[in-house]
């Protein structure tokens, strides 16, 4: 239910009764929102006449709900997998079977939660990749993890990094379970088109029929072509919530909307943004979901992605304020210290999910950082 559905006994929004329940309890925490993982590739058949198919949702991830505070039952780790050859931050590294699976094993066992798979590097100027090669690089990934001897690697979560529906669906068919697109369903043009629209519908259907999670990023299309990030109406904050709330709403309402409960958001960290609205935005985390009754994302898990990003390396490059240093130049791959800063703002800030590359060493700041925050 919407949380301003009106109860048809009650004569009440969802919402306000949700909110009673909260505000009575005698426990801190009396209710969870919970984010279901559907099992993909259904391995049984459930099909009945005239009715897709239906996994069964194996695991799920919660998060603590109250009036005042959202805050995860634990901050999940996604581990970034990227099969291309031309990736930022590590083009060509993984981007061959063997290496995409001894980084997703090494990954699992170093306690990532789910390993995030794309063909088709977002940074500025890449290559164009056509619907059928994004897929040809990304299946056999899945198709190899899921057969893996290790089942705890076999059986991890993935998803699917891609603006596409048809990677979608056909990496979700082939066993992954999210999606995560950085253009929100809108797909790459900027400002919004009536095209944008068509793929947002399309985009929708998919999510829906196949019942998986979908991470929904703000941005203001490719990432080569838009490079005025200084406007935002109201500021950063509030133009990030304003946009990236108008396009979840477009998900989720009316018939064929994608289920609340599947939506994860992320504000777009380095996508779009100055470097100043980059900071603004990991200072400010956690008003991107706030309850409060304005606020389009209000109760949503957070996911923040903020690993190696070209913003960091823009502040290591910065002099002291008294000069006495001067500032150096990174390769992403040096920049693991700065994103260990931000994935430590991440989690005071409350934020559910963190997107890292160096797995094994982001496990060791969440686990402090946690600690630090008083996480179970």
């Amino acid at each position: 239910m919407i949380p301003e559905f009106v109860h048809p006994v009650h004569k009440i929004s969802i919402r306000t009764l949700l909110d009673d329940v909260v505000r009575q309890s005698t426990v801190d925490y009396p209710m969870f929102k919970v984010t279901p993982f559907a099992n993909y590739p259904i391995s049984e058949t459930r099909q009945l006449p005239g009715i897709h198919q239906v996994p069964s949702m194996g695991r799920y991830w919660s998060t603590h709900c109250s009036n005042d505070i959202q805050r995860p039952t634990k901050v999940r780790l996604m581990a970034t997998l990227n099969a291309t050859p031309d990736s930022f931050s590590d083009g060509s590294v993984n981007n061959t079977l063997s290496a995409a699976l001894t980084y997703s094993a090494t990954s699992v066992r170093a306690g990532a939660d789910i390993i995030d798979i794309g063909g088709y590097s977002t940074r500025p100027g890449a290559a164009f990749v056509s619907p059928e090669e994004e897929c040809q690089r990304v299946v056999p990934v899945i198709q190899a993890i899921r057969s893996h001897e290790d089942q705890d690697v076999s059986s991890a979560l993935i998803s699917i990094d891609t603006f596409r529906w048809e990677v979608a669906e056909t990496a979700v068919l082939a066993g992954a379970n999210c999606i995560n697109d950085v253009y929100s369903f809108t797909g790459p043009e900027y400002p919004l088109t009536q095209t944008s629209a068509k793929h947002l519908l399309k985009m929708r259907e998919v999510a829906r029929k196949l019942a998986v999670p979908v991470i929904l990023m703000h941005s203001r299309g490719d990432a080569g072509s838009n490079k005025d990030y200084s406007q935002y109406k109201g500021g950063v904050l509030e133009g990030v919530r304003v946009e990236l709330g108008e396009k979840v709403e477009a998900i989720i309402k009316g018939k064929g909307g994608v289920r609340r409960w599947f939506i994860i958001v992320d504000p777009g960290i380095g996508f779009s943004k100055t470097v100043e609205a980059n900071c603004a935005l990991l200072r400010e985390a956690s008003s991107m979901i706030a309850n409060t009754p304005t606020n389009p994302l209000a109760g949503y898990p957070q996911l923040i992605g903020s690993s190696r990003k070209s913003f960091l390396g823009a502040i290591l490059e910065r002099p002291d304020a008294d000069g006495a240093y001067e500032g150096r130049k990174t390769q992403p791959k040096e920049r693991e210290w700065a994103t260990a800063a931000t994935v430590a703002c991440a989690i005071q800030q409350g934020t559910s999910v963190v997107r890292v590359h160096d797995v094994q060493d982001m496990r060791d700041v969440v686990a402090i950082a946690s600690a630090i925050w008083s996480y179970p």
